[in-house]
């Protein structure tokens, strides 16, 4: 409790309006302990410090006593919130802070607050004051996404020893600000073996799997893709598609894509080859799976899907396809063509959002939504797949993985036509270079993300054009392998 406080201070200071004065908040239990130690500890160190209970201070018990005891022989005044005046001082207190803590409530919490405690949180969300939680913002469930009731709406959480459910996911994500995670004195071991089978991304994973380049390079050594995309009045996404390839580093690109489209797309994209295949009505034909699958047989992966149709002749095209061994990367209509029978795609990868998602497992895209870790899970053991479920904290499950992996990065800029058929084509690179299907999924999610981050800070939260996140990836990665995050530095 003590690191926990004093982490929570910490964290307080780095806000400028701690100046103005501290309030700190905290509820019956271990949470406002935590916040009793910050309050005692920014006293000492002459910050003004402003302390309410939600219950009668003399109500605490165990660690959470001691720290109360500690903090009134400090000089703290704590002033409870059961009495008139109490939540008279308060609303004046609020009134003119700078920072506020959140101890209210921790990880315990199962149901909406009510009462005392959800009119303390909706003044805090009204006041505008930066609110630093402790470990998370008070009102949330830590182990789901979902919002249960009203929540406190946090500048910054600090959680306490390892990151919770509800600070990765959506929508009670947006509820946390910046999540920094403290060391609290937990061992690891503890950890392991209470924790969920949930993994966050990070900078450091992914620089792992993609170390810098030997010297004596050449476009061999970095993988042949296939882009199989494109129909009449779609071939926009094979060109995406094939961007992203390249840009994310693969070292040949070639598009296959019906005849009509070939001029098109290398007008587009002079840096990808071309293989026109026979088509019907402006989409790929049946007959075109036979000399697709005999040039595949030069390449190291494939992506398919970005633009292809779902015509008759194209969904018997996409049968005889999965037939070859070359590892598949299944977007967009090579996913909806199979709409329900997740299971033709054995060990190959799939990047369904969650609509396409909702479509292989037969369910509606709000039940995916409303639990998109259990969605993405059983979609991976139904089709025995790496699965990349795209959309707001995108998830990476594989069929007997130990762990689902989140990825942080991301920004609203990010929704716009045609950022998936860029992360399908950086995934495919990431496999014909010589990664598995997870950790090309990672990898590629983390660096799509922090493309989008990058551009945010030029462009804002909306207007971005899909080719500007494909030619934003080469500069992230190099500020990946310089040791920086490229990404959500914090999160």
């Amino acid at each position: 409790m003590e690191n926990a406080g004093e982490a929570l201070a910490r964290e307080v200071l780095e806000h400028a309006a701690f100046e103005s004065g501290v309030l700190v908040v905290c509820g019956p239990g271990n949470n406002g302990g935590d916040g009793l130690v910050a309050a005692r500890l920014l006293a000492r160190r002459g910050t003004a410090t402003r302390v309410f209970t939600l219950r009668d201070p003399a109500s605490f018990r165990g660690d959470a006593a001691a720290n109360a005891g500690r903090a009134a022989a400090a000089g703290l005044s704590i002033a409870s919130l059961e009495t008139a005046r109490g939540r008279s001082e308060f609303a004046k207190a609020l009134a003119e802070t700078g920072v506020v803590v959140d101890a209210l409530f921790g990880t315990g919490l199962a149901r909406p607050l009510h009462a005392t405690a959800a009119r303390i949180v909706a003044a805090v969300n009204r006041a505008g004051r930066p609110v630093v939680a402790a470990d998370l913002p008070s009102g949330l469930s830590s182990d789901t996404g979902m919002f249960i009731g009203p929540a406190v709406r946090a500048a910054t959480t600090v959680a306490f020893a390892a990151p919770k459910v509800c600070h990765v996911s959506f929508p009670a994500r947006s509820a946390c600000g910046p999540v920094v995670v403290a060391d609290i004195g937990i061992p690891r071991a503890i950890l392991e073996a209470q924790g969920s089978r949930l993994a966050l991304a990070e900078s450091s994973d992914v620089r792992v799997l993609l170390p810098p380049r030997p010297v004596d390079s050449h476009k061999g050594r970095f993988g042949r893709v296939a882009i199989v995309a494109g129909s009449r009045g779609k071939s926009g996404a094979a060109v995406l598609a094939a961007r992203g390839a390249l840009r994310a580093g693969a070292g040949l690109v070639t598009v296959f894509c019906p005849g009509s489209l070939q001029q098109g797309v290398v007008s587009s994209l002079p840096e990808a080859m071309t293989l026109g295949l026979p088509e019907e009505d402006g989409a790929l034909a049946e007959e075109a799976a036979r000399p697709a699958l005999a040039a595949l047989r030069s390449f190291d992966a494939a992506v398919v899907g970005p633009g292809l149709s779902t015509n008759r002749g194209t969904v018997a095209f996409l049968k005889r396809l999965l037939e070859t061994p070359v590892p598949l990367v299944c977007d967009a209509d090579a996913l909806n063509a199979f709409a329900g029978r997740p299971g033709v795609f054995a060990s190959r990868i799939l990047t369904p959002h969650p609509g396409e998602a909702a479509r292989l497992l037969g369910v509606s895209t709000r039940e995916v939504q409303s639990d998109r870790m259990g969605a993405a899970r059983r979609l991976a053991r139904r089709s025995r797949a790496t699965v990349l479920l795209k959309g707001a904290a995108s998830l990476v499950a594989a069929e007997g993985a130990r762990y689902l992996v989140v990825n942080p990065t991301g920004t609203p800029l990010m929704a716009t036509a045609g950022s998936g058929d860029v992360l399908a084509g950086a995934l495919g690179a990431f496999v014909a270079g010589g990664l598995g299907g997870p950790d090309a999924a990672l990898a590629a999610a983390w660096l799509h993300g922090a493309a989008g981050e990058r551009l945010a800070h030029r462009l804002g939260d909306a207007g971005l054009l899909a080719g500007e996140l494909a030619d934003a990836l080469p500069a992230v990665r190099r500020r990946l392998a310089g040791g920086a995050d490229g990404g959500s530095a914090r999160a």
